[in-house]
């Protein structure tokens, strides 16, 4: 299947209310139709992927990590509800998250990047960032979800050394 703009634009807007609707009582009742020109797109209701904290190196450390996906005619939307916590001593602007999601071997299909850009200060706890995507796969068997960069309130970056 081929997708045009306009149907990634939808899908687009698509993810934008499974944000909202992420801590909302409805997410686990609704289902998601999303029109493509001659028709439409409707996703299945949200399926919990296993999801882990890999081990988090310095001032910022991801506390919890949650991840769903659902499904439409081979695309896979996941969608990831973070909370991130400062323990440095200066204002994060924004982490760059990386997400590698596993086969049902435990091998690593395919890593991504999300940018939340989100401040938290020295001490502070974060706990409603959320991050969606779109895959042309399943969805996968587990994700493991890690801080791979930062960017404090002065404009500096600090990246993880791991690839």
């Amino acid at each position: 299947m081929r997708w045009s703009s306009s149907s990634f634009t939808a899908v687009s807007a698509a993810l934008f209310s499974i944000s909202l609707c992420a801590g909302g009582a409805n997410a686990a009742t609704e289902v998601i139709s999303v029109p493509t020109g001659g028709g439409g797109v409707t996703f299945s209701l949200p399926h919990p992927i296993a999801t882990e904290v890999a081990r988090q190196p310095g001032p910022v450390r991801i506390d919890g990590c949650f991840s769903d996906g659902r499904a439409a005619q081979g695309l896979t939307i996941v969608h990831h509800a973070l909370r991130i916590t400062n323990t440095g001593d200066r204002p994060i602007a924004a982490v760059r998250v990386r997400f590698a999601f596993y086969d049902a071997f435990g091998d690593v299909q395919t890593s991504r990047t999300n940018i939340a850009d989100t401040r938290i200060g020295p001490g502070q706890t974060a706990d409603r960032i959320n991050l969606a995507e779109l895959a042309d796969a399943g969805p996968p068997a587990k994700i493991s979800c890690s801080v791979d960069a930062v960017r404090y309130a002065d404009g500096t970056l600090a990246k993880s050394s791991s690839p």
